[in-house]
């Protein structure tokens, strides 16, 4: 009786031992970590502590503020025209007005090395009119008339650099053979590309009677506009012609400057419609392209 006393007290604390429940093992708390976007990327991780407090850098690119009344202020506006390779017999014209597609992205290579910052027409006419200021090192690159081949070289490697262009396309060539259409305007537009006006049919302006070139120069913006749906607000003179009646029909049909072929790189409020820009052409070395530059 006695030995079943004890296993039966046995028997019982075994079952008491069984039936008590196993505790979950501590599942430590996560850690929290805060990550955020600078506008430099930084070399190590971008996770702190949670006591740490984030700061944001400061963009990358400084502004310039317009020149003060009566000075001028420093944006060149560079100037090409056909891009493609040409014979050794080419003609002295065509050396002028080509740059070979090789040239022509050394250079863009060459301003994004040292900085220079793409700006539209629209920009650079507000930095001089309304004191806006512009990025540092601002430039336009400019192309004039519409050729195929700026679509074809000038618009991907634009935006192999990511800069923009301004395209000065006279109306009644676009569609046709060895020039732009308007699909790919149209293209070149949404991908933030500016396009501006070259009349209707490229004339010579000041041989025209008034009313005929007052129709070049204002119906080409206004084809510009209806089709591509943004404002046109700078005018590109063909052959670089213009005269005192000319630019005052520039004024009358909207337009809030215009360029010129006349060298240079400064640019004032009191010459919106005198523009100057610089040529680049086919036998420019890239020490001569440099050299045309503000630095």
């Amino acid at each position: 009786m006695k030995f079943r006393i004890i296993a039966l007290v046995f028997c019982v604390l075994a079952f008491t031992a069984c039936a008590s429940p196993v505790l979950p093992v501590p599942v430590p708390t996560p850690t929290t970590q805060i990550v955020w976007v600078v506008a430099t990327p930084l070399p190590t991780s971008t996770s702190v502590p949670a006591t740490a407090t984030p700061t944001v850098a400061s963009s990358p690119t400084a502004f310039v503020t317009a020149p003060a009344n009566g000075e001028a202020g420093t944006v060149p506006i560079l100037m090409y025209h056909h891009l493609s390779d040409l014979p050794a017999n080419a003609s002295e014209l065509d050396l002028t007005w080509t740059v070979a597609p090789k040239n022509f992205d050394a250079q863009m290579s060459w301003l994004a090395d040292h900085s220079f910052h793409t700006v539209s027409m629209g920009q650079l006419l507000a930095y001089l009119k309304q004191r806006q200021p512009l990025p540092s090192k601002p430039i336009v690159i400019s192309f004039d008339d519409g050729w195929e081949e700026q679509y074809a070289v000038a618009y991907p490697t634009l935006r192999k650099y990511n800069f923009i262009g301004t395209f000065f396309v006279y109306t009644n060539s676009i569609d046709h053979k060895l020039f732009l259409t308007w699909a790919q305007l149209q293209e070149m537009s949404e991908a933030g590309m500016d396009i501006q006006a070259h009349t209707l049919t490229h004339p010579h302006l000041r041989t025209l009677a008034p009313d005929v070139a007052l129709k070049e120069i204002a119906d080409s913006k206004a084809i510009l506009e209806k089709r591509l749906g943004k404002p046109v607000t700078s005018f590109n003179y063909p052959f670089g012609e213009y005269n005192a009646a000319i630019i005052d029909m520039v004024k009358r049909a909207g337009f809030e400057g215009a360029v010129t072929l006349a060298a240079g790189y400064k640019q004032r409020a009191d010459e919106l419609f005198t523009l100057h820009r610089i040529r680049v052409s086919y036998n420019d070395t890239l020490d001569d392209f440099a050299k045309r530059l503000p630095q």
